[in-house]
């Protein structure tokens, strides 16, 4: 392939319009996702590409982007891109088919007029690798009686859940009662009810008096003088 159908094949990833000077101009057509009844697939959006010969006039992309690809200045780049388009337009007076790579395919017809097949490349890059994919039927009926049966299963899993919930329940507290009767009515325990005082025998209780700690008058006579040594003092 030729490098300068490489370099206009790299530009129209980017931009949507490439003018070759002197040739024609490559021209983006975009399309949006769409369904194909006739195959039954789903086709991806698409930047295809189309060509109008009366655009010749430079804009300079083309040969800007030659000259940074190629490292050479911009008048060299002119001029080889020139020499390029001569060689096409050669060709075809010869009437020979000027491929273009994925762009597409250039031919003339009986009076000379440019011809040009695109090869229905998608230069779109954000669904690069992207392809058809099958068209799938939806029968709205059958996904009908599928929500049922799961609603329905869903309420009878709900049912037996709360039936396992309540009869667990229900074990737990027939276990306590009868653990609570365990405590009053067990083996090896009192019965509460039964509880008897028990007989106490005959016995005599002797009974002590509490110590008196004051006299039963308010005062006490008392003279200090009696208790000194070596004195005696009589009434």
């Amino acid at each position: 392939m030729n490098k300068y159908v490489e370099h206009i094949e790299e530009l129209l990833y980017l931009h949507d319009c490439v003018i070759v000077p002197g040739f024609g101009g490559f021209i983006c057509d975009y399309t949006s996702a769409s369904i194909n009844e006739k195959t039954g697939t789903i086709v991806p959006p698409s930047k295809k590409v189309m060509f109008n010969k009366h655009l010749k006039q430079n804009d300079g992309l083309l040969i800007d982007w030659i000259a940074r690809k190629e490292q050479i200045d911009y008048e060299k780049a002119q001029r080889r891109l020139a020499l390029f388009c001569e060689e096409i337009k050669v060709r075809l007076n010869q009437k020979q088919k000027v491929d273009f790579g994925t762009i597409g395919t250039f031919s003339v017809d009986r009076r000379f007029n440019v011809l040009f097949e695109s090869k229905n490349h998608n230069f779109l890059p954000d669904v690069i690798g992207m392809e058809s994919l099958p068209l799938v039927t939806i029968n709205r009926k059958k996904i009908r009686k599928t929500q049922n049966e799961l609603i329905n299963t869903e309420s009878g899993n709900l049912v037996t859940r709360l039936f396992k919930f309540g009869l667990s329940a229900a074990v737990v507290a027939g276990i306590v009662v009868i653990s609570q009767q365990d405590i009053f009515q067990g083996d090896g325990m009192t019965n509460m009810t039964n509880i008897q005082p028990s007989p106490v025998k005959n016995k005599t209780i002797i009974v002590e008096a509490p110590a008196v700690i004051s006299p039963n008058y308010d005062f006490v006579d008392y003279d200090p003088a009696i208790d000194l040594p070596g004195l005696s003092i009589s009434r």
